[in-house]
């Protein structure tokens, strides 16, 4: 445990470890190297790595390896003891400290802080400010640099008496802070990382930033820093790394073991990715044999030269049929329906009542589960409603509706759940035109609202619009805006492409008409630099196309489109406009293109939903003509999804929504052509 007397400790006998590489590991005094290395794109600093490691009894002492690549394969050791260090000994040739590094570092402690407690820091000797440093709050981890903080929220086990690990890294835009190898969260830089910071006249610090800060209380095992690399990525297994064959030998550091230290080479090029991954492949030989994944603690089996997480479900029920179950008022014309729980309410349906005549104004229905049955609850006013979206940002909970309008100046409408009288009230207009659709997400805890802006006039190329949340004004501010055409449709989603640099979020933006033909292209927008940048476009036709991307099999993600009117100079004598083909697409995640992947035949597509019921998985389309003939419920085969019911629901059949309660599963049903919507229960065997 360090406590404040452990500032005076002596310096005891060098480790006496022998390295069969390195003859001169105890005399400071013969290291020449380097620290700057000229290559194609500039100078760039080689990679050096520092490691504490603090031994189990006090009484002795701790040491600091320092290992420093002279070449791509030469190391050398230094050794020198704890807790204070002159920078410019650790940093012989160089004369600035790297702006691109990580520290690693693995420790225990008992308790939470009372206050923030630093663990590792860069200081001037003279002023002994603080330039650099990494600590403990009750409940973050806060990194400092010339007076900018960062603090990052952790779920941290105190009372496990077990070792934990933290990673921060700063690269040149951001700083993410991992833990146990696993949880990760990254910001943005508010201010950039000093490219000149000297390390003339500045020491290192382990356990405690200045004299007046606390003294980290607990155990620390080691401390890396690694400069132009990410010492998380390399300190922790990969998150899938089983050998052909079934070898399941997990390499924890990269680099021989040496008894009580390890050695590490990293070298830096500024051409090299500051993740890497590698896809978790297996031979063709392991085919259908079973591996423990010990990173992701997932057990996983061989399919077509991939591992795949194995999902063993205790429930064995399969889907037999769907069942009338209620009828709802759902008000004149609606053609969308939100299903949605609010915490200590419970669950409520929302409908988006658009009418018959496009002229008139109709409110729209909202209606609470209560013992099994749908109970109505409030009338919302709305303007040609098209689409609800339920959000939370921190503990208010919103509604939002896309109004079709009846004037080009209708807006969109936002509505704040009131604690006090246990109802929805009017908060905001989101500025709007011909909104079709409305989209909720969050990225780096900021929260942004997505409206599909369908036409304005005759035009259909037009702006649809990205608002982002203000701390400060509590209101949804414009944000960016994205060209459309005749937008439909908006879906984000997430991406784990397994490189350990977190999520990858993506928009896919349904384009339904441009004037002239429906056969548009469709985009899938990818977040870079914290804007949304269009990479990669899917030709479809369609008048309402729907996408849905949170369908997961088999670590794969598929995106389903459906397509509802085929009209243009790809069709010039109408012929079955409504009979259309719409497709699923497959993620590739090494590109973050999507792949085609199967194709149906349908009857004005204008809905999928994704079920998944035990072992088994379900896609539902609704078809919105014929009298909803050719509704599907399809199963995955071997390699593709298969037709296992076609269902006939109610003509006009604009949207659903699939609910749980307890064990039992429900389908709500948005009708366009009357008051009464349905709710259907699943039937199992």
């Amino acid at each position: 445990m360090l406590t404040d007397d452990d500032d005076d400790d002596d310096d005891d006998d060098d480790d006496d470890d022998d390295d069969d590489d390195d003859d001169d590991d105890d005399d400071d005094d013969d290291v020449k190297y380097d620290c700057m290395a000229n290559t194609g794109t500039g100078q760039v600093r080689h990679g050096w790595v520092a490691e504490n490691r603090f031994l189990k009894s006090e009484a002795e002492p701790a040491i600091i390896v320092l290992s420093v690549p002279m070449a791509e394969q030469d190391v050398m050791l230094i050794q020198f003891q704890w807790q204070s260090k002159m920078a410019s000994r650790v940093f012989r040739s160089c004369v600035y400290f790297p702006y691109e590094f990580s520290v690693f570092l693995t420790y225990k402690q008992f308790a939470p802080p009372a206050r923030e407690e630093c663990t590792f820091s860069l200081f001037e000797d003279a002023t002994g400010e603080t330039l650099v440093s990494l600590g403990f709050s009750r409940d973050r981890v806060v990194f400092r640099y010339k007076g900018v903080r960062y603090r990052f929220k952790m779920d941290y086990g105190y009372q496990d008496r077990k070792w934990h690990s933290v990673g921060l890294s700063m690269s040149a835009s951001s700083v993410a802070v991992t833990r146990d190898c696993k949880r990760r969260r990254v910001r943005p830089l508010r201010t950039p990382f000093p490219d000149l910071l000297p390390v003339a006249n500045t020491s290192f610090s382990l356990g405690r930033c200045e004299k007046k800060s606390s003294v980290f209380q607990g155990l620390l095992k080691s401390v890396i820093l690694v400069s132009g690399g990410d010492a998380a990525t390399r300190a922790c297994p990969s998150k899938m790394d089983i050998q052909p064959r079934l070898d399941n030998y997990i390499r924890v550091y990269p680099g021989k073991q040496n008894r009580d230290f390890r050695e590490v080479c990293l070298g830096y090029s500024a051409l090299t990715p500051f993740y890497s991954g590698r896809r978790s492949v297996c031979e063709w030989s392991d085919v259908g044999n079973i591996a423990f994944d010990v990173h992701a603690k997932k057990l996983k089996v061989c399919i077509n030269g991939v591992w795949r997480q194995v999902k063993i479900s205790s429930d064995k029920r399969r889907l037999d049929y769907l069942l009338p179950y209620q009828k709802l008022d759902s008000g004149l014309g609606a053609v969308d329906v939100e299903v949605f729980d609010l915490p200590g309410e419970g669950k409520f349906a929302a409908f988006a009542a658009a009418g018959v005549e496009p002229d008139a104004t109709y409110k729209s229905n909202l209606y609470q589960w209560r013992n099994g049955k749908f109970y109505f609850y409030q009338r919302l006013r709305t303007s040609t409603a098209q689409s609800w979206e339920f959000f939370q940002i921190r503990n208010q909970f919103f509604l939002a509706v896309a109004n079709y309008g009846l004037r080009r100046a209708t807006n969109s409408t936002l509505y704040k759940w009131n604690k006090v009288r246990r109802k929805f009230r009017y908060y905001q207009d989101i500025p709007s035109s011909v909104a079709r659709d409305v989209e909720a997400f969050q990225i780096e805890g900021e929260h942004y609202l997505a409206v599909a802006n369908h036409r304005e006039g005759n035009n259909n190329i037009i702006n649809s619009t990205i608002f982002k949340w203000s701390r400060k004004d509590k209101r949804f501010q414009e944000f960016q805006n994205l060209p459309t055409k005749g937008a439909y449709d908006m879906t984000y989603f997430t991406v784990d492409i397994g490189t350990g640099n977190g999520l990858n979020h993506g928009l896919a933006v349904a384009n339904s008409f441009d004037g002239k033909s429906t056969l548009v292209f469709s985009d899938i927008y990818r977040w870079q630099g914290g804007r949304w940048i269009l990479f990669h476009s899917l030709e479809v036709s369609g008048l309402c196309q729907t996408f849905t991307a949170d369908l997961l099999l088999y670590d794969e993600q598929y995106l389903a489109v459906a397509n509802a009117f085929s009209f243009g100079r790809h069709n010039p004598r109408q012929v079955d406009s409504y009979r259309t083909n719409s497709t699923i697409y497959r993620l590739d995640k090494r590109t973050f293109n999507f792949v085609q992947y199967q194709t149906v035949v349908t009857n004005s597509a204008v809905d999928w939903e994704y079920l998944n019921i035990g072992e088994e998985h379900y896609l539902f389309v609704t078809n919105a003509q014929y009298g909803g003939l050719g509704d599907r419920l399809m199963s995955n085969g071997v390699d593709q999804f298969v037709l296992v019911h076609q269902l006939v629901t109610p003509p006009n059949t604009t949207d659903f929504e699939i609910f749980r309660d307890g064990s039992d599963v429900y389908l709500v049903l948005a009708r366009a052509d009357k008051h009464q919507s349905e709710v259907l229960k699943v039937k199992f065997v």
